[in-house]
Protein backbone atom coordinates (compact mmCIF):
# COMPACT_ATOMS: atom_id res chain seq x y z
CA UNK A 1 0.00 0.00 0.00
CA UNK A 2 1.31 3.40 -0.94
CA UNK A 3 2.04 5.55 2.10
CA UNK A 4 4.61 7.94 0.69
CA UNK A 5 4.51 10.37 -2.16
CA UNK A 6 6.93 12.51 -4.10
CA UNK A 7 6.57 16.21 -3.37
CA UNK A 8 5.14 18.50 -4.58
CA UNK A 9 1.81 17.04 -5.61
CA UNK A 10 -1.07 18.80 -7.22
CA UNK A 11 -4.34 18.51 -5.34
CA UNK A 12 -5.66 16.31 -8.14
CA UNK A 13 -2.64 13.97 -7.84
CA UNK A 14 -3.10 13.82 -4.07
CA UNK A 15 -6.77 12.88 -4.46
CA UNK A 16 -5.82 10.28 -7.06
CA UNK A 17 -3.25 8.77 -4.65
CA UNK A 18 -5.89 8.50 -1.93
CA UNK A 19 -8.41 6.96 -4.32
CA UNK A 20 -5.79 4.47 -5.50
CA UNK A 21 -5.17 3.44 -1.88
CA UNK A 22 -8.93 3.04 -1.45
CA UNK A 23 -8.94 0.57 -4.33
CA UNK A 24 -6.15 -1.40 -2.65
CA UNK A 25 -8.04 -1.41 0.65
CA UNK A 26 -11.19 -2.63 -1.09
CA UNK A 27 -9.15 -5.54 -2.43
CA UNK A 28 -7.89 -6.36 1.07
CA UNK A 29 -11.42 -6.14 2.47
CA UNK A 30 -12.71 -8.45 -0.27
CA UNK A 31 -9.92 -10.95 0.47
CA UNK A 32 -10.72 -10.76 4.16
CA UNK A 33 -14.42 -11.40 3.58
CA UNK A 34 -13.61 -14.44 1.41
CA UNK A 35 -11.16 -15.66 4.03
CA UNK A 36 -13.79 -15.20 6.76
CA UNK A 37 -16.41 -17.03 4.70
CA UNK A 38 -14.05 -19.99 4.43
CA UNK A 39 -13.35 -20.15 8.17
CA UNK A 40 -14.77 -23.18 9.92
CA UNK A 41 -15.84 -23.60 13.49
CA UNK A 42 -12.46 -24.94 14.54
CA UNK A 43 -10.26 -22.63 16.60
CA UNK A 44 -7.29 -23.98 14.67
CA UNK A 45 -8.81 -22.73 11.39
CA UNK A 46 -9.67 -19.35 12.91
CA UNK A 47 -6.06 -18.46 13.75
CA UNK A 48 -5.05 -17.83 10.10
CA UNK A 49 -8.16 -15.63 9.78
CA UNK A 50 -7.12 -13.62 12.82
CA UNK A 51 -3.67 -13.07 11.29
CA UNK A 52 -5.17 -12.00 7.98
CA UNK A 53 -7.55 -9.56 9.67
CA UNK A 54 -4.71 -8.03 11.70
CA UNK A 55 -2.94 -7.29 8.39
CA UNK A 56 -6.08 -5.55 7.10
CA UNK A 57 -6.35 -3.46 10.26
CA UNK A 58 -2.69 -2.46 10.04
CA UNK A 59 -3.11 -1.50 6.37
CA UNK A 60 -6.18 0.58 7.22
CA UNK A 61 -4.32 2.33 10.05
CA UNK A 62 -1.39 3.11 7.72
CA UNK A 63 -3.85 4.42 5.16
CA UNK A 64 -5.48 6.79 7.65
CA UNK A 65 -2.05 8.15 8.62
CA UNK A 66 -1.23 8.64 4.92
CA UNK A 67 -4.52 10.42 4.29
CA UNK A 68 -4.00 12.78 7.19
CA UNK A 69 -0.58 13.74 5.82
CA UNK A 70 -1.88 14.33 2.32
CA UNK A 71 -5.36 15.79 2.96
CA UNK A 72 -4.26 19.44 3.03
CA UNK A 73 -2.84 19.01 -0.47
CA UNK A 74 -5.77 16.94 -1.70
CA UNK A 75 -8.35 19.48 -0.56
CA UNK A 76 -6.58 22.80 -1.13
CA UNK A 77 -8.57 23.56 -4.30
CA UNK A 78 -11.95 23.23 -2.61
CA UNK A 79 -13.17 26.78 -2.57
CA UNK A 80 -14.23 27.69 0.96
CA UNK A 81 -14.68 24.08 2.11
CA UNK A 82 -11.25 22.41 2.08
CA UNK A 83 -10.62 22.91 5.80
CA UNK A 84 -14.15 21.77 6.68
CA UNK A 85 -13.85 18.61 4.58
CA UNK A 86 -10.44 17.87 6.08
CA UNK A 87 -11.81 18.27 9.61
CA UNK A 88 -14.70 15.93 8.79
CA UNK A 89 -12.37 13.28 7.40
CA UNK A 90 -10.01 13.54 10.38
CA UNK A 91 -12.98 13.28 12.77
CA UNK A 92 -14.11 10.20 10.86
CA UNK A 93 -10.63 8.73 11.29
CA UNK A 94 -10.86 9.20 15.06
CA UNK A 95 -14.08 7.17 15.08
CA UNK A 96 -12.54 4.56 12.75
CA UNK A 97 -9.52 4.19 15.05
CA UNK A 98 -11.82 3.57 18.04
CA UNK A 99 -13.73 0.94 16.05
CA UNK A 100 -10.46 -0.67 14.96
CA UNK A 101 -9.14 -0.79 18.52
CA UNK A 102 -12.30 -2.54 19.67
CA UNK A 103 -12.22 -4.92 16.70
CA UNK A 104 -8.57 -5.80 17.30
CA UNK A 105 -9.25 -6.64 20.94
CA UNK A 106 -12.18 -8.84 19.84
CA UNK A 107 -9.78 -10.78 17.59
CA UNK A 108 -7.88 -12.18 20.52
CA UNK A 109 -8.90 -15.62 21.76
CA UNK A 110 -9.35 -14.04 25.19
CA UNK A 111 -12.07 -11.88 23.60
CA UNK A 112 -14.35 -14.86 24.06
CA UNK A 113 -16.01 -14.74 20.64
CA UNK A 114 -17.01 -18.02 19.09
CA UNK A 115 -15.67 -18.55 15.57
CA UNK A 116 -19.11 -17.72 14.13
CA UNK A 117 -19.35 -14.48 16.15
CA UNK A 118 -15.79 -13.59 15.22
CA UNK A 119 -16.59 -13.99 11.51
CA UNK A 120 -19.71 -11.84 11.98
CA UNK A 121 -17.64 -9.18 13.77
CA UNK A 122 -15.11 -9.20 10.92
CA UNK A 123 -17.86 -8.89 8.29
CA UNK A 124 -19.40 -5.96 10.19
CA UNK A 125 -16.06 -4.17 10.35
CA UNK A 126 -15.40 -4.88 6.67
CA UNK A 127 -18.78 -3.35 5.80
CA UNK A 128 -17.96 -0.33 7.97
CA UNK A 129 -14.63 0.16 6.20
CA UNK A 130 -16.32 -0.01 2.79
CA UNK A 131 -18.94 2.57 3.81
CA UNK A 132 -16.22 4.86 5.20
CA UNK A 133 -14.24 4.62 1.95
CA UNK A 134 -17.33 5.50 -0.07
CA UNK A 135 -18.08 8.48 2.20
CA UNK A 136 -14.53 9.77 1.91
CA UNK A 137 -14.64 9.37 -1.85
CA UNK A 138 -17.75 11.52 -2.07
CA UNK A 139 -15.78 14.31 -0.37
CA UNK A 140 -12.75 13.79 -2.58
CA UNK A 141 -14.83 13.62 -5.75
CA UNK A 142 -16.64 16.79 -4.70
CA UNK A 143 -13.23 18.40 -4.34
CA UNK A 144 -12.32 17.22 -7.81
CA UNK A 145 -15.54 18.67 -9.26
CA UNK A 146 -14.85 21.97 -7.52
CA UNK A 147 -11.36 22.07 -9.05
CA UNK A 148 -12.79 21.26 -12.49
CA UNK A 149 -15.32 24.08 -12.14
CA UNK A 150 -12.53 26.43 -11.25
CA UNK A 151 -10.45 25.21 -14.22
CA UNK A 152 -13.36 25.64 -16.62
CA UNK A 153 -13.51 29.31 -15.64
CA UNK A 154 -9.89 29.74 -16.57
CA UNK A 155 -8.59 29.61 -12.97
Amino acid sequence: MRTTTKEPLSSSDARAAILSCHDELRGLVTETIHFADGATKSDRDVEPLRAHVRELYEAFEEHMDFEERILPTALRDVIGWGAVLEAQLVEGHEKQRAILASAISALEPAGGLSPARLVQSIRTLADTILVDLKTEESCLLSADLDAMTLDSRGG
